[in-house]
């Protein structure tokens, strides 16, 4: 299954040598080894690993059989394994990397995360500062450059505090394989690694420093399974299923690291593959959502969550109407079911997006064949457990709600008003919501209710707006639109 002799490439001016194992047309698996260690390390595992996957075990610069340079440092291994994927024409691979290896293989998924597909790293801690301890240069030849093994060296005992921050810039589902007690590693430092890294989660095979060399067997089981995970982190065997214990907002963005997409910054994301590398917010929701909300790997629960997910990470628009066509296609039962719930825990969170009160207002509650149906779901069913005392996510939902409730019909919101009044916390935003009934272009009041439960709402008298209202509201007028000269006359009063 190896091809025993080596291969080489020249990447960056650099050559590269590696060793090949497993079929071609199988999903490629990059190894980085150890400082000091060529791709021969890997020998007790490579072919077991190799069995469904293309393995490639790479020669760092200035080890084994690859060229010895006058510069050495992680960045620019980093930059070499890069160029080794271009080179192979691999858009995204599996990076497995021991010790510095691993540092290697995470600066490189920090770097370009949209090119990881999953990430396993062995025996590491966090870039953290350490005490240095000078190397000693054993006798006689080496596998590799000793310049290498000191450039490298400086670096892990004062890391860049770059790398550290970039941790959180990892998208690749990632498994840590810790050495427990007897090895040289700090094992806190392990685990410390693990907490920074978003998606990662950690195992122990307590052998020490060199676990695949160590427990082969176990190693390769471990890996071997991790590595089977479908991208975007749902197992074989349940494609219907999204897991209970990840936030909405996690499985979408896994999901869009499984789509090559990746956010890089404030509204910024890269494909990797647009003109200049990079997308808004806005492009990734016209891009992806219809098709994430359409993915048959999942049942509709599981389509809904991740389509609420890309609302809480991108906070567009264009996808809550991507969610509304979904539903209004779905013959499932359980998607209405799915729909609230994704509405009613955004409105109950301590921030809310506004893409989300948005479409409540606009896809739900203008649209008259949708308002009330709408409207009790997300607070009418409610309403007698809206009183003083309420909890707080309870009240942020009946707040949030009301404000955007102008076009609901009266006879269905009324009773909520009614309640609502009864509770002075909500008293500002009843008072915004008989406003918005006024003056939105689908509002919905009947004057006289409305005027009476203005009267009894404990808010400032010279809030604005207020007097202007209650004068419409006397007169008798219902829709600003249906008289627009009266409010401006009451606002001259």
């Amino acid at each position: 299954m190896t091809e025993h002799h080596t291969l080489t490439l020249t990447v960056n001016g650099v050559r590269l040598a590696y060793r090949a194992a497993g079929p071609q047309e199988g999903d490629p698996l990059v190894l980085l080894p150890a400082l000091g260690e060529s791709a021969d390390d890997w020998a007790l595992v490579r072919d077991a690993l190799a069995r469904e996957r293309r393995v490639y075990a790479l020669d760092l610069r200035g080890h084994g059989r690859s060229a010895r340079t006058a510069e050495y440092s992680l960045e620019l291994m980093r930059d070499d394994v890069l160029g080794f994927l271009d080179a192979l024409g691999l858009d995204r691979a599996d990076l497995v990397g021991h010790s510095a290896g691993a540092v290697v293989a995470h600066l490189v998924a920090q770097a370009a995360p949209h090119r990881v597909v999953r990430l396993v790293l062995e025996d590491v801690p966090a870039p953290l500062p350490r005490e240095p301890v000078a190397p000693v240069r054993p006798d006689g030849d080496l596998d590799v450059d000793w310049d290498a093994v000191l450039a490298v060296r400086r670096q892990l005992d004062r890391p860049d505090p770059a790398w550290l921050e970039g941790l959180g810039r990892i998208t690749a589902p990632t498994l840590v394989v810790a050495g427990g007690p007897t090895s040289h590693v700090p094992q806190d430092g392990v685990a410390e690694l693990v907490r920074r890294i978003p998606d990662a989660r950690m195992t122990t095979i307590p052998v020490g420093h060199l676990v695949h060399a160590a427990a082969p067997e176990e190693f390769v089981r471990e890996v071997a399974a991790f590595l089977e995970g479908v991208p975007g982190g749902l197992p074989h065997g349940a494609p219907d299923s999204a897991p209970d214990d990840v936030p909405d907002s996690e499985l979408a963005r896994r999901w869009l690291a499984a789509e090559g997409v990746t956010r890089t910054g404030e509204d910024e994301w890269t494909d990797g593959g647009s003109e200049d590398g990079r997308l808004t917010s806005n492009e990734v929701a016209h891009a992806f959502a219809g098709a994430a909300l359409r993915d048959e790997s999942l049942d509709v629960e599981g389509r809904l969550r991740l389509g609420f997910g890309l609302v809480d990470l991108l906070n567009e628009y264009w996808v809550t109407s991507e969610i509304r066509s979904a539903v209004q296609d779905a013959e499932d039962p359980r998607a209405p079911r799915a729909l609230w719930d994704g509405y009613r825990s955004r409105l109950e969170a301590p921030e809310v997006s506004e893409a989300l009160t948005y479409s409540l207002w606009v896809d739900w509650f203008e649209d008259r064949d949708t308002a009330e149906t709408a409207f009790a779901e997300v607070l009418g069913k409610d309403v007698g457990r809206l009183r003083p005392g309420a909890p707080e996510p309870l009240l942020r939902r009946a707040r949030r709600v009301l404000e955007c409730s102008g076009p609901v019909p009266w006879q269905a919101k009324a009773p909520v008003y009614r309640s609502a009044a009864l509770v002075p916390a909500l008293h500002d935003a009843l008072f915004r919501a008989v406003l918005s009934g006024y003056h939105d272009v689908y509002g919905d009041l009947d004057p006289g209710q409305a005027l009476g439960l203005l009267g009894g709402l404990e808010i400032p008298a010279d809030t604005e707006h207020l007097a202007a209202l209650r004068r419409v509201l006397t007169d008798g007028h219902s829709h600003h639109y249906a008289s627009p000269q009266a409010w401006d006359a009451a606002l001259d009063r």
